[in-house]
């Protein structure tokens, strides 16, 4: 047995269990993993034949031999295809013998079979890292004792890599502490060891291929012959995953470098690279990811790269794009970053100042560059090509800035009309929906028009059409279809004369209002009772839309599919989509991402969370009356109220009226009536005094969705079931395996208490032991899925 080695508890019951029922054991990991001395260790006492498939005149044993265990190592440098024929029929040959293979590489295809079969055990990197135990064993075997603190601090810094942790612990044992010295000493001799056993064995055309790579966290084939210029990288990518480990997939397409190698390639690139040609290499990266409109990280690149023009540029590009295209929660550190001489100088970054500032609701900030491009304008001349895109900007931001509201826009679009038709202005992109499934909640809250729509349709629809131009089609039919449903009136017929224009908005306007017509008919199917249908119509959509790369879109696609599975009480996909794709960024809003933070709301309270789901709306509060969203308010208002219901805070009745005084004065049903079942008991319950006969309306229209959805926001554990604080903390010690003596030391409580405990809350969460409650609890949420 070898001095100073360790072997992971989870490794030596692999290797158990490989001897007891397996054939192969197959080691597949980066140089400086141990694989040699740890299969040596393990096979300590046992006949084995070794053998290097990197020696000159390796040759596979025959069946006559005599040995019970094989052990190949460097099987990458296997190559020909007859050795692994005959490498496979050995194992199936000799089911009495142990072949165990130490790779570089991946598990070839041609060992597949005996992976699928449970006769190949297969050890990767990922089962090789240690972990803060085996640290600590490492150390000790040294002669080192380290505090927690230390152990965290060397896991950290060394990602569990063996190689590293062992000279760490080499390093320590003369009786120092860990440091930042001793950490470069580390980097600096694991460098060193990659350089030896790996770098320097790769031909020069990989080494460079590896190099231009290094700088870039993850890429894909296209971007990996964009940075290198080599017509053969697809051949250098195949090669390097077929005989390494250092890439890794993070799906069919885009890979990254197992993050140890790409350090060391970094530091190998310092040496080896001029600063001019690490820059051409970040700028080469920049166009990669500005030619995908991943502009976030095109000026990551830029900066890296200081090409300070190409960042201005962008961010020039950017602001001329709406809110709903525009990247600019992405951006707001670059936008800031620029001196302010440089903005003042640019209408388009004035423009896209006010616009980034009110989307991080700093008004006055927004109203200043505001100002600042109005003086700009009113310094040029009339017939200054500048002054007439200050111009252009100023009537952009009038129509645009969602601080403004809508109460000027009847006066502001016939004033930005005569504009467009004197060629006196030309107009940046819209978008009325900012990538929302509406218009009339879209970009602004349009519900004041809603007072007047009939005649507002009359007046309006040529000036918006031709101001908004290819955003503009098809907005107006929609806009008054919307207008109507929210107001509980029977649209069928729109729908029916809307939905042809489809085509037209396809060929001639834009996806936001394709969006927009596409959720108006899928909340119209669900109000109707079918959601099935609803749930086809945004799937085909998304589905279209993925082909045009209109990503975008998603995310509120997606919460618009999980608002569909929480009404038809598919709590399974509900939970995937909050697992997966919901913001939960209590501490920051980002305005953008409303309609999915009152998504998560929602599920948070199917989930039983009312907590969770006031936490999650409490940063719209501020906003909204900012910016007169008055549906967003009513259902701010309403899930609000449903949260402190179920808390038992009589403060439910105010939040319950406000959103009933908003939807009244508006006469909107549907904004209220969707919530269906999850409100229909505080409606009752409520003494509210506004008008009588809209409210008798509501009344209808609520009881129709609870009997479509009866289970729409219902909370998985009844009031009844609910868990006392006292056995949540029991809970969540009984799921990070505490055992009924350890709960009762840590609660100061005495054991029979706790048995007590235990059985109320194996009782309400409908389970018989205590393995099943860990998984129900994480299913409910009652604990993090990490414990």
């Amino acid at each position: 047995m070898q001095e100073n080695i360790i072997v992971k508890p989870s490794v030596e019951k692999q290797f158990d269990r490989f001897l007891r029922q397996g054939r192969a054991l197959f080691f597949s990991a980066p140089c400086g993993f141990g694989k040699t001395v740890l299969a040596d260790t393990l096979l300590d006492g046992r006949p084995v034949l070794r053998l290097n498939a990197a020696d000159t005149g390796f040759a596979l044993p025959s069946l006559e031999d005599a040995w019970d265990i094989l052990l190949i190592d460097n099987i990458q440098d296997m190559q020909e295809e007859q050795d692994w024929n005959a490498l496979c029929e050995l194992i199936r040959a000799c089911p009495e013998r142990r072949f165990v293979l130490l790779s570089r590489g991946p598990s070839p295809g041609s060992l597949m079979a005996f992976q699928y079969t449970g006769l190949m055990t297969v050890l990767e990197t990922d089962d090789l890292l240690f972990d803060a135990d085996d640290v600590r064993r490492l150390l000790r075997l040294y002669g080192v004792e380290a505090a927690d603190s230390e152990i965290d601090g060397i896991r950290k810094e060394s990602i569990g890599y063996p190689l590293g942790v062992a000279i760490t612990a080499r390093h320590l044992s003369g009786g120092k502490h860990f440091s930042p010295e001793i950490v470069a000493r580390v980097f600096r001799e694991v460098f060193l060891y990659f350089e030896t056993a790996i770098y320097r064995r790769f031909d020069l055309p990989v080494r460079r291929f590896l190099l231009e790579l290094a700088p870039f966290e993850s890429f894909d084939l296209e971007m990996a012959r964009m940075v290198s210029g080599d017509p053969r990288a697809g051949d250098l990518l195949d090669w390097l995953l077929r005989y390494t480990t250092m890439f890794r997939c993070d799906d069919r397409q885009h890979y990254h470098f197992w993050s140890g190698f790409r350090e060391f390639l970094l530091w190998e690139m310092e040496r080896e690279y001029t600063e001019e040609k690490r820059r051409a290499l970040l700028s080469r990266g920049g166009l990669y990811y500005e030619l995908k409109e991943d502009y976030a990280r095109a000026l990551e690149c830029y900066t890296s790269g200081g090409d300070h023009s190409k960042v201005s540029e962008l961010l020039v590009r950017n602001a001329e794009l709406h809110p709903g295209m525009g990247h600019y929660a992405e951006m707001e550190k670059y936008y800031r970053s620029l001196p302010e001489a440089e903005i003042l100088a640019s209408p388009s970054l004035m423009q896209g100042m006010s616009m980034l500032c009110a989307l991080a609701m700093d008004y006055e900030g927004s109203e200043r560059w505001y100002g600042e491009l109005q003086a700009f304008a009113e310094h040029c001349g009339r017939q200054d090509a500048a002054g007439k895109q200050a111009r252009s900007r100023l009537a952009w931001l009038d129509i645009s800035l969602p601080q403004r509201g809508v109460n000027g826009l009847t006066e502001t679009i016939p004033a930005v009309f005569r504009l467009l038709m004197n060629k006196e202005v030309t107009l940046p992109s819209f978008s009325v929906t900012s990538a929302l499934p509406s218009i009339m909640n879209g970009g602004k809250d349009f519900s004041p028009w809603s007072k007047k729509d009939d005649l507002l349709y009359k007046t309006l629809r040529i000036p918006v059409e031709a101001v908004l131009g290819r955003d503009g089609v098809g907005l107006v039919d929609c806009a008054i279809a919307e207008s109507k449903f929210e107001k509980g009136e029977d649209v069928a017929g729109r729908m029916l004369s809307l939905l042809p224009q489809l085509n037209e908005v396809r060929n001639r306007g834009a996806p936001d209002m394709e969006f927009a017509i596409s959720g108006l008919l899928a909340r119209s199917q669900l109000a109707n009772g079918q959601p099935t249908d609803a749930r086809r119509t945004i799937e085909v959509l998304r589905e279209r839309f993925a082909e045009r790369g209109l990503t975008r879109f998603f995310p509120n696609m997606d919460a618009m599919l999980c608002r569909l599975s929480l009404h038809t009480g598919d709590i399974d996909a509900a939970d995937a989509w909050y697992r997966e794709k919901a913001p939960r960024e209590p501490t920051h809003l980002n305005v953008m991402r409303r309609y999915q933070y009152l998504t998560q709301a929602m599920a948070e309270l199917a989930d039983g969370r009312p907590d969770a789901a006031l936490l999650t709306l409490a940063p719209l509060e501020p906003y909204i009356p900012n910016c007169a969203r008055i549906i967003d308010g009513i259902h701010l208002n309403i899930l609000t109220a449903i949260a402190l219901h179920r808390k038992r805070d009589e403060g439910w009745r105010g939040r319950l009226m406000a959103a009933l005084d908003a939807a009244a004065e508006y006469r909107f049903i549907r904004t209220v009536s969707v919530y269906g079942t999850a409100v229909l008991p505080l409606l009752e319950a409520l003494d509210w005094d506004g008008d009588k006969a809209w409210r008798k309306r509501l009344m209808a229209a609520v009881r129709t969705q609870a009997a479509f959805y009866p289970h729409f926001l219902e909370p998985r554990l009844a009031p009844g079931e609910e868990l006392t604080p006292t056995e949540l903390q029991i809970l969540h010690l009984l799921c990070a395996d505490k055992s009924n003596a350890e709960i009762a030391r840590i609660m100061d409580v005495k054991l029979p208490t706790v048995k007590t405990h235990v059985s109320h809350i194996l009782d309400k969460l409908d389970v018989k032991r205590r393995a099943e409650a860990k998984t129900a609890a994480k299913k409910l949420h009652l604990v993090q899925d990490d414990l």
